[in-house]
């Protein structure tokens, strides 16, 4: 499903009601100069311009997830670096625009009103340098390399459908093997999937009440944290 830019699309009409407020008499604090009528007018439909661009953002995600939750059992999503990603100005606004946190935060309580399972591949999962074909993993990807081509099995496909096949394979791992590789997160509803070998993985906050601390259990094994009370 392509990402429908509500930001984006509403960027002209944003930047018209911006110039317009800021030639109008602003709120003067160090002159204790009150706004005029006409600044508050055109501060309130910049608001609601604002408004509507959440809302159909929120409307979307929300019938996004509600389809995906009642359709899918199982369901894979990564755990991005949303806030370094963030730092590159020329993708910031649409990265923003998308909601990823606002995604993630649904399917997390969807797939269990759903009896369904939400899967959270690594932050450090290769699943765009992976060859879905052979798995062999590139050591470096640029950004800007929008078609995977793999020099030993000569596989060329589309970057985003190569990643999706290789987040899909790690979706029937988790189902085959149960329980004896996953670990739940806080939340109950979220399940962490490692990778072959040794991976580092961190404890979510909220896996402990409150004035308790958890400890993570060594990495490989499926027994329940040890709660001990904070002194």
């Amino acid at each position: 499903m392509p990402n429908p830019r509500h930001l984006h699309r509403a960027q002209r009409v944003l930047r018209r009601l911006g110039r317009g407020l800021s030639r109008k008499a602003g709120p003067d604090r160090r002159a204790g100069a009150r706004p005029s009528k006409r600044w508050q007018r055109a501060r309130a439909r910049l608001a609601r311009v604002h408004a509507r661009v959440a809302n159909l953002r929120r409307d979307g995600l929300h019938k996004l997830t509600t389809r995906l939750a009642r359709e899918h059992g199982t369901i894979v999503v990564e755990d991005l670096n949303v806030s370094g990603m963030l730092t590159n100005r020329r993708l910031a606004r649409h990265i923003a625009d998308a909601g990823f946190a606002e995604l993630r935060r649904q399917l997390t309580y969807k797939t269990g009103w759903n009896g369904g399972r939400l899967i959270v591949a690594d932050r450090w999962y290769p699943s765009s340098k992976t060859c879905s074909g052979c798995g062999t993993v590139k050591t470096k990807l640029a950004l800007a390399e929008r078609t995977y081509t793999c020099a030993t099995c000569g596989l060329v496909l589309d970057r985003d459908l190569n990643a999706a096949r290789n987040l899909a394979a790690l979706a029937r791992e988790a189902v085959d093997a149960r329980s004896g590789r996953e670990s739940p997160n806080g939340r109950g509803a979220d399940r962490k999937t490692p990778l072959a070998g040794q991976v580092a993985v961190k404890r979510q906050p909220g896996t402990a009440p409150a004035g308790q601390t958890g400890t993570v259990p060594p990495q490989g094994r499926t027994t329940n944290h040890t709660l001990t009370r904070a002194h």
